[in-house]
């Protein structure tokens, strides 16, 4: 039998969104605007937008709706160094990613009942930075700012992935 095509190939999702949380003006709680403010500047896969939703859970929802894939980018409150680089998805039940606290509604809580309001995909993931400085400023701590190319390097390579 004769086949053409490569078998067990994936392609990308046809639509992804990129969606940058947290306070800009609280210093490593800003580091997803300064990650989405990066992707900017790089070429990025047909289909993918990048977003600012700042403090609200629900511009966060409406930012990834109707895309295939939504990767959230936020400072992580988990026990690791300042600057690590960490992932979760919010589809694996193994794995219960960080809370993402917003002004209006914890991000978690924002997804439980975001499906009757918006066309929520059903891969999303959580990629983050873990704080130094949460205090009034504008600029990223030293281990946070060292970590951005890196942060950024991973979203890209998520974004490169096939789901």
């Amino acid at each position: 039998m004769t086949t053409t095509g490569e078998v067990g190939t994936a392609e990308l999702p046809t639509s992804q969104a990129v969606v940058g949380v947290g306070s800009r003006v609280m210093r490593d709680d800003g580091v997803g605007f300064h990650a989405i403010e990066a992707l900017r500047e790089r070429s990025l896969p047909p289909g993918t937008t990048v977003s600012h939703a700042g403090t609200t859970a629900f511009l966060a929802l409406e930012a990834m709706s109707g895309s295939d894939r939504a990767i959230v980018v936020d400072a992580l409150a988990v026990d690791d160094e300042p600057g690590c680089v960490r992932t979760f998805r919010y589809d694996d039940p193994g794995e219960t990613p960080p809370e993402v606290t917003m002004h209006d509604f914890s991000f978690s809580d924002a997804l439980a009942v975001g499906d009757a309001a918006y066309d929520l995909p059903e891969t999303v993931e959580l990629v983050g930075v873990v704080p130094a400085v949460l205090e009034p400023g504008l600029e990223l701590s030293d281990p946070v700012s060292d970590a951005l190319p890196e942060l950024v390097s991973h979203i890209t390579t998520r974004l490169n992935t096939p789901l």
